[in-house]
């Protein structure tokens, strides 16, 4: 009971992270190499948890998100410039989620544009009308519908044995040498840890209201959020690998894996994969913009949280629907593919993360802010200063793999 008394923060953006993006990515990558294309899931989950746990734990000892803190500790103009940045990356992923839910949408052979346009609106009005217990739910409701990529992992008749060597022991030695395949390895590690994850964990948190009591039981939360996400993750691949990887069909996207698996695997292992793509898109294109707004409203010291009235917090709602607002209008040109548009926005994101970072080691190892029985210490210290410098270097190697690599 103490544990699902905090269930929420960690698990919601943990699976978000999975969202219309991280989808096409981790399709993208297991069709071009199969179940070697997680073989940083283990690193990946670490990571995740380690760097959220800490964020959450911020929140919950000083009662603040990381925009408050940022803007208390180093200032205005530091908040305008990281915010402004910050911004175009995280626009940069809505954009992505509403192509996500368009493809969807047109997978299920419904009439995107109107379809589209009554799915954000009614988006819209959930989050202003519902406080954050209910609107909690609904997420929650949600995440379930990812279960179904475990279904359409088994409908791909897969060899689990050989998809567990070559994914968590050894990959394929025919890849360990091709350079494209180290820059899909940096890609799926970027997908999943995210610069707006780092900050809406610790928003979410603070606006739950966790107290210290319940350190142990939200670092739990966090830790099975991580591990849930990615198990997900791995099964995307799994039905990926035995389908269009087995078959050497190469694609460009969630829509387009989830069309070629069709012919392999059967209609209804189809309709799974879209029903993913569906929640996928439907929860990143909720959580992304809310983190956002958090992040706008924290900085610049408005109102901020779910619970408060449309009138009360007219600046966080008005900013998220703002945001809304700005990728479904792009999103309606019918031959945009803002998959293609949005990918330097990924790379931007995964290059904001050793900043995040920075600011999550000074707040967690200052006293004076966490007090002497929370500061980070021991692994969960070196971890994240050891992250920070490889998160470097993996946004470095994409970048000039970006530029050499064709």
């Amino acid at each position: 009971m103490l544990f699902f008394a905090v269930v929420g923060p960690g698990l919601i953006t943990a699976m978000a992270d999975n969202d219309a993006g991280g989808v096409a990515t981790y399709s993208v990558a297991a069709a071009l190499y199969g179940m070697s294309s997680q073989y940083f899931i283990i690193i990946t989950t670490l990571l995740l948890a380690v760097t959220q746990e800490i964020g959450a734990r911020i929140a919950i000892v000083t009662g603040k998100g990381l925009g408050d803190l940022i803007r208390e500790h180093y200032g205005v103009r530091t908040a305008v410039g990281l915010f402004f940045v910050y911004f175009f990356v995280n626009q940069g992923v809505v954009l992505q989620n509403v192509t996500g839910l368009k493809s969807a949408i047109q997978l299920f052979g419904w009439p995107w544009q109107p379809v589209l346009i009554l799915a954000c609106l009614l988006l819209v009005l959930l989050v202003i009308s519902l406080n954050y217990k209910n609107l909690q739910r609904i997420f929650l409701v949600t995440i379930l519908f990812y279960g179904v990529y475990i279904f359409s992992a088994f409908l791909s008749h897969p060899n689990w044995g050989e998809a567990i060597k070559h994914s968590l022991i050894l990959p394929e030695r025919a890849f360990l040498t091709d350079l494209h395949y180290w820059f899909a390895l940096i890609a799926v590690l970027g997908t999943t840890v995210t610069a707006w994850g780092q900050f809406f964990v610790n928003s979410y948190v603070a606006d739950k209201g966790l107290k210290t009591e319940q350190l142990n039981q939200e670092r739990a939360e966090v830790y099975a959020g991580s591990f849930i996400t990615n198990f997900f993750s791995w099964m995307i691949a799994v039905a990926v690998t035995y389908t269009l990887f087995a078959h050497r069909i190469i694609v460009t996207d969630g829509f387009k894996a989830a069309q070629a698996i069709q012919p392999l695997a059967g209609h209804l292992a189809y309709s799974l994969f879209a029903t993913g793509l569906l929640a996928a898109s439907f929860l990143g294109l909720t959580i992304v913009p809310l983190a956002t707004a958090y992040v706008f409203t924290e900085l610049f010291g408005y109102e901020r949280t779910l619970n408060a009235s449309f009138l009360k917090g007219r600046v966080f709602y008005t900013f998220f629907i703002l945001q809304i607002a700005l990728g479904l209008g792009v999103a309606l040109f019918p031959k945009i593919n803002l998959f293609g548009l949005t990918l330097y926005a990924d790379y931007l994101n995964g290059a904001m993360l050793p900043v995040i970072f920075y600011f999550l080691i000074r707040f967690s190892e200052d006293k004076t802010i966490m007090g002497e029985k929370y500061i980070s210490k021991g692994f969960a210290s070196w971890f994240l200063k050891l992250s920070a410098v490889v998160i470097t270097l993996a946004v470095a190697a994409t970048f000039f793999g970006r530029l050499f690599i064709k």
